[in-house]
């Protein structure tokens, strides 16, 4: 070819094209390195740029531009499948599993109630917010006719708290005062349970 030939420009301008863009692609990491695993070694990649190498040095030109050596252009394909997914690195972390945690059990006791009779003071031992268990610790016994009344009447306030759950109760009969005095000091348990 002749120096002012016109097709000699053009093909120049293509060579140093395509010369630029190896180079840019080479510069190019071809993964993203969060991603590429430690123990991985890195992928071998095949180089698809000689073609063009080869093109631009064919040319009968005798400009002075300088050799590139091989570099890999970013269309080269990496030795590992392209179709996997890639390996999460950083991630937030996955939500804690929560097993449901038993229920506390607590034992609280109510007030003293003061009655005609004597002194009533009821205990009750909650699971959670469940009563479970309920016993008078302090009860009406000091004459004959009030042990009595009051060996059936607290078994059967205990057993009413337990179905209620809750003081709202039913009165025992023959044993008013008792019963009275027992709904005072349960709801004074549960207020101090927060129930």
């Amino acid at each position: 070819m002749r120096k002012k030939h016109p097709f000699r420009h053009a093909l120049l301008a293509g060579a140093g094209a395509v010369s630029s863009i190896v180079l840019l692609l080479a510069l190019k990491p071809t993964t993203d390195p969060g991603l590429a695993k430690a123990d991985t070694p890195a992928p071998t990649l095949t180089a698809q740029a000689s073609a063009s190498a080869h093109s631009a040095s064919a040319s009968p030109s005798p400009s002075k531009t300088p050799e590139k050596k091989h570099t890999p252009s970013s269309s080269a394909k990496p030795s590992h499948s392209a179709s996997a997914a890639p390996a999460r690195t950083g991630s937030a972390p996955s939500a804690p599993k929560t097993t449901p945690a038993a229920p506390t059990t607590r034992t609280v006791t109510g007030a003293t109630a003061q009655t005609q009779y004597g002194p009533v003071q009821v205990r009750i031992t909650l699971t959670g917010s469940r009563i479970t268990g309920a016993s008078a610790v302090q009860y009406p016994d000091g004459a004959g006719r009030s042990r009595d009344i009051n060996a059936t009447a607290v078994p059967e306030l205990n057993q009413e708290t337990l179905q209620a759950q809750s003081a709202n109760i039913d009165t025992v009969s023959g044993a008013t005062y008792t019963s009275g005095g027992y709904k005072q000091s349960l709801q004074s348990a549960l207020d101090k349970a927060g129930v």
